[in-house]
């Protein structure tokens, strides 16, 4: 079955807060794409085999969360979505 990221898709918006001052966190873009300079054109399930995240069997998308107030980056793990869930 396919998964996709209903953010990384522009089917929802990142509705997390700050764990500091519950400001609501800014999407800075997946976890994945700040790896290395090339990460942004690896396939999006080929970071998932080795980043040490459970994200590959939970079917999760890793974003960065940015907190303008506090400076605080989060990783907020995104559920992926099937097709039937839309």
């Amino acid at each position: 079955m396919d998964y996709f990221c209903p953010i990384c898709n522009g089917l929802a918006s990142l509705s997390q807060a700050c764990p500091q001052c519950y400001t609501p966190l800014a999407d800075a873009g997946r976890l994945y794409d700040f790896y290395g300079d090339y990460s942004p054109y690896r396939e999006i399930d080929d970071a998932k085999w080795d980043n040490g995240y459970p994200d590959r069997e939970k079917h999760l998308c890793l974003h960065t969360g940015w907190c303008s107030t506090c400076q605080l980056a989060q990783t907020v793990a995104i559920q992926e979505w099937t097709p039937d869930m839309l």
